[in-house]
């Protein structure tokens, strides 16, 4: 009986180490790792190489049906895996921009589920055409974005900008490696 109690607890203890280390994929890999080995395995995918600077390594390929899309893929302070994002080409008009953003929030509320998290407007109440919306975007006074939390880890997607840029963002944190991080930090305190 106690070999059999013993035998049952063991199982139990594997499962759960298991399933706490399950890392989420981005494109098929799974995010762990390090920063150089996520690369090659992106590369293999067909991804271009851009560089890579403190800590942060750039690829520009396809992403879900769209072409020169870039791809971030980010460390940690150990140099291992921790996010990926998904950076949709730039875009002029906020009707393409809202379009793009509702489409694949649609697929991935179907995917995952409501988000967790859903933020959609604008700073100034009383935009009333694309134009104005536009304008809000790049001097970023506009919260469009929604969290997806699943077991794994996270996915955002949002309307953002850089340099009056204005894009699709979808990024990806992974949870073990967010939750290893965390544990690192706490250490540190």
């Amino acid at each position: 009986m106690k070999h059999l109690l013993c035998t049952l607890l063991l199982t139990l203890t594997v499962c759960l180490c298991s399933a706490q280390t399950e890392h989420m994929k981005f494109k098929g890999i799974p995010m762990e790792g390090t920063l150089q080995s996520f690369t090659i395995k992106l590369k293999a995918k067909g991804y271009v190489p851009l560089g890579t600077k403190d800590g942060v390594s750039v690829l520009k390929g396809e992403f879900a049906g769209y072409k020169n899309c870039h791809i971030y893929a980010v460390a940690d302070k150990s140099g291992m895996i921790c996010r990926v994002c998904v950076e949709f080409p730039k875009m002029d008009k906020w009707s393409d921009l809202e379009s793009c953003y509702s489409s694949y929030k649609d697929m991935l509320t179907e995917k995952y589920g409501e988000p967790k998290v859903c933020v959609e407007k604008f700073q100034n109440e009383y935009v009333e055409d694309d134009n104005n919306r536009m304008y809000e975007v790049k001097f970023d006074r506009c919260k469009y974005y929604c969290v997806f939390v699943c077991k794994n880890g996270d996915r955002t997607l949002e309307i953002t900008q850089q340099n009056l840029d204005c894009y699709v963002q979808l990024s990806y944190y992974d949870k073990a490696n967010q939750d290893k991080l965390r544990q690192n930090i706490m250490e540190d305190l």
